[in-house]
């Protein structure tokens, strides 16, 4: 049935408005960031600022703070993009040969084996936040950024290894039987067949733990308290000192801190957007 004009109307102001209330959040967020401490401070919302000014940038960039303990920003942000790329490359080298191993080899209780894995995802991180501090500790690896980095790894393998083995069971078997006839090994069916089709999701898998991995906070402000281990979240937590909180700096450093995230999904889009559809018509 052909929509009149008149129908065709009111879904474009729905759709303008829907993308009005979006928006709005984010240019607050831009605009705030080029706003000095007054207009921050006032009672009433303005979302022109009185007076423009990169004083934020300037002191967020700088460290500047009132007791002048805050990491270097971008040291800090040099550390996130460290561990953060480390724990999703290494989350998806590991997690890639298990969901593999799970979804063509026939084992005796492989069902059950992936709901163990997904069970271990649901233990509350913080009840082995102290045994892992005592762990590392005695290892000499607190204040260290591998220690992030594995822990990392180890929660979001369960994440990598149910969606990827998803992924692989969608690909029919008939393309591995042929590559076995011809003598490849099972690698090779991994790397040459099951990796090419499986793409899409493997980005879109990848991204989903990096964003973890980016956003963490509670092991990082833990198992970090010297100025060459800390992330980004933990320094923008430092923004605010002793009851003061300075909303000009933490709202700066959280907005520079969401630019390597979104552009890397801008970048990577069309696989995402090809990886989440797949996966939710296999689903």
């Amino acid at each position: 049935m052909e929509r009149t004009r008149a129908q065709k109307f009111w879904i474009y102001v729905g759709v303008c408005l829907v993308m009005l209330f979006t928006a709005l959040p984010l240019l607050l967020l831009v605009t705030a960031t080029f706003s000095s401490s007054g207009d921050l401070n006032a009672k009433t919302l303005h979302l022109w600022p009185s007076e423009w000014t990169l004083g934020n940038y300037s002191r967020v960039f700088s460290g500047e703070a009132s007791d002048g303990s805050l990491p270097p920003f971008l040291t800090a942000m040099k550390n996130s993009v460290i561990v953060a790329l480390s724990s999703t490359l290494l989350t998806l080298l590991i997690g890639m040969f298990a969901a593999y191993a799970c979804a063509r080899f026939r084992f005796r209780g492989r069902d059950t084996l992936l709901v163990s894995i997904l069970g271990f995802r649901m233990v509350p991180e913080v009840v082995l936040l102290i045994p892992l501090y005592v762990i590392f500790a005695r290892m000499g690896m607190i204040n260290h950024k591998p220690a992030l980095i594995l822990i990392y790894t180890a929660f979001n393998l369960p994440y990598v290894i149910w969606m990827m083995q998803t992924y692989f069971r969608s690909i029919p078997r008939s393309m591995e039987e042929s590559a076995q006839i011809d003598g490849v090994s099972p690698l090779g069916i991994l790397f040459k067949f099951l990796l090419p089709l499986s793409l899409p999701g493997l980005v879109a898998t990848g991204i989903f733990v990096l964003l973890i991995a980016w956003d963490e906070f509670m092991f990082a402000s833990i198992f970090t308290s010297t100025y060459d281990a800390k992330t980004i979240t933990v320094a923008i937590s430092e923004f605010s000192k002793r009851g003061m909180i300075d909303f000009g700096m933490q709202i700066t450093g959280g907005f520079l801190a969401s630019l390597p995230p979104i552009a890397l999904a801008l970048f990577l889009q069309k696989y995402i957007i090809s990886g989440l559809s797949e996966g939710s018509e296999k689903g």
